[in-house]
Parts: C-alpha cells; structure tokens; sequence
C-alpha cells in the first residue's frame, strides 16, 4: 500500500486565499475619498471651449491629481483615472491648458477650438495662481478668467 501523501500544499493555499480575500476587500481598487467636484470654466465671461484640460493637483503631501476636460458648454468634472471619479479633499492647484488629441498620423495636436484661445500661460503650469478649496462631498467649483486683467501672483 503506498504511503499517504503530505498535505503540505494546504497551509499555501489558505495563505492565498487569505490574500485574495483581504485584496478584494479594501486592499486595493478604488479608494473612497469622499469628495468629487465640477463646475464651469469661463474665460472672458463666456464658457470656456470644449477640450480645455482642467489640473487639481493637491498641495499637501502623498495627494493624488484629478483632471477633467470641459464639454462643449463649458463644464467640467474631475477624475482621477478614466474609471475613478474624485478629488483629494485639502487646497488644490488649479491648472489650465488645451488638451491634445490624436491627429490623423496619430501625432498630438490641440482641438480646432481652442486654437484661438487666448489663455496666459501662466495658468497652465505648476505656478498657476489659482488655488481652490476642496471640501469633503461634492463641490461646485466655477472657474472664472479675465484675459484682460493682470495675471495674479501665484501663492
């Protein structure tokens, strides 16, 4: 009669299943975060054109950026990725540029639309002078620019 065989292979196994379980509970996937925003961007009193890119980047430590693109009406609402709607709660930077799409030859190119834009580039990059609070829950969050007023200093 042969030999019984080891069961060494089952403490592996509910160790697996152990990690699988705790994963799918809150180990990973999408964090909730309690705070989403969106609003509407105006430039010069009208609603900014569609395929402007709007950047919340977080100014504490460890935050994550959301972004979001305006629609043909000027709105807006911020994602983290493409599948995960929100933003960090705290004071964020606000930064606004033209989106780029794909062109015919798959090269980057800004959307007919928005090549007359007359945005100051200060807007654009990290030392954008818009800062905005997020709250926890939804914020409404409308974005207004003067294109013939100074540009603030950022802070």
């Amino acid at each position: 009669m042969p030999a019984p065989r080891s069961s060494s292979w089952l403490p592996l196994a509910g160790y697996v299943m152990t990690l699988t379980a705790l994963l799918a509970l809150g180990g990973c996937g999408r964090r909730d975060i309690g705070a989403s925003a969106g609003g509407l961007v105006t430039i010069d009193g009208r609603p900014a054109p569609a395929g402007l890119r709007v950047d919340f980047q977080p100014q504490g430590p460890g935050g994550s950026p959301s972004a979001g693109t305006t629609d043909a009406a000027g709105r807006y609402e911020l994602w983290f990725t493409a599948a995960h709607k929100g933003v960090m709660p705290g004071e964020c930077r606000v930064m606004l540029q033209p989106a780029r799409e794909s062109g015919p030859d798959g090269s980057p190119r800004i959307p007919e639309a928005l090549k007359a834009l007359q945005l100051p580039k200060a807007y654009a990059g990290e030392q954008s002078p818009l800062i905005r609070t997020v709250k926890p829950g939804h914020n409404t969050i409308d974005i207004a620019i003067d294109t013939s007023a100074a540009v603030p200093k950022p802070r």
